[in-house]
């Protein structure tokens, strides 16, 4: 094997690596994430090297379906070195992420991301 097709190979591995950890971070957080009405999951916006902080109060996803189109197609644009991120902000997600004295943290963000370090 000559140098460069190594370094192919090693590319390619790790494209793979860095994809199949995106996609396990988004299944974690749809499926943590409660979907009463589907707005927390709808608002849940996956990008690359850039965040994307757009909130739209009438955009709902209970069936979770056009939540996970819009994050393999950031997945689909990964490459090595790039920078996913996972941002949602829905005014009430804090509550969800942290709870209140009333209501018991959901943590969709700590559990998908604990998952991932427990992963490697």
């Amino acid at each position: 094997m000559l140098p460069s097709q190594f370094v192919d190979t090693i590319e390619d591995d790790l494209g793979v690596l860095v994809r199949d950890r995106a996609e396990q971070v988004v299944r974690d957080l749809v499926y943590f994430s409660p979907v009463r009405t589907g707005r927390f999951v709808g608002n849940m916006n996956f990008s690359v090297n850039r965040p994307d902080n757009s909130y739209d109060p009438e955009l709902y996803d209970a069936s979770r379906n056009d939540t996970f189109a819009n994050a393999r197609i950031a997945i689909a644009a990964l490459r090595p070195g790039d920078t996913f991120y996972a941002v949602n902000t829905t005014p009430y997600g804090k509550y969800l992420e942290w709870g209140t004295t009333k209501m018991a943290p959901r943590r969709p963000f700590g559990r998908a991301f604990n998952n991932l370090r427990e992963a490697g």
